[in-house]
């Protein structure tokens, strides 16, 4: 006897949930499914162009980007962190991975940035993994003569970050480190 009296129970709730599902008018579903979250906390998303700033060196080092273009928006809370080694389909070396690691402190500790956006620069690959040109018998090295890649402190340090990082991914995103640094 309790069992159907249960039934009963479930039975007239859900009846009185489907009743008032049923007589709410459609254009209030509409309205309700059409309003994001984001818009009724913080309004209508913006439909203006983003304005860039290239952050041209590291403030606290003072060296210059040179394998990477680092950049911040203007009053949008944005850091765009681009490998900028398009000609080698923007492969690795010791000295890029370096650059990186510097913009993603800097972004980290920016409290004006929110989000960060990592991308390649060109259409060609987005990241090809470690510049083959320049391994060595020993690991990697380049102009600096560092000796390795460093690869797995850049992985741990975005996987670590209190900040959101996107991958704006065009073209390829092959070696087999670059599907895990960037969560792909």
């Amino acid at each position: 006897m309790a069992d159907n009296k249960d039934i009963e129970t479930v039975i007239r709730r859900v009846t009185s949930v489907t009743n008032h599902l049923v007589s709410s008018s459609p254009p209030q579903l509409i309205s309700l499914c059409h309003t994001s979250t984001y818009q009724r906390v913080h309004g209508d998303v913006p439909s203006h162009d983003v304005v860039w700033k290239v952050v041209p060196s590291d403030d606290d080092e003072g060296k210059v980007f040179t394998d990477i273009l680092y950049e911040k928006s203007v009053g949008e809370g944005i850091a765009k962190i681009s490998i900028n080694r398009p000609e080698r389909r923007n492969a690795f070396r010791p000295h890029t991975v370096k650059e990186l690691i510097r913009a993603f402190n800097d972004a980290r500790d920016d409290p004006s940035v929110g989000v960060i956006i990592l991308t390649g620069k060109g259409t060609d690959a987005f990241c090809s993994g470690g510049d083959q040109a320049l391994r060595t018998p020993d690991g990697y090295s380049d102009h600096e003569n560092i000796g390795r890649l460093n690869v797995l402190d850049l992985q741990v340090q975005i996987r670590r970050l209190p900040k959101p990082v996107i991958a704006m991914v065009a073209g390829y995103a092959v070696g087999r480190r670059a599907y895990i640094a960037y969560g792909l």
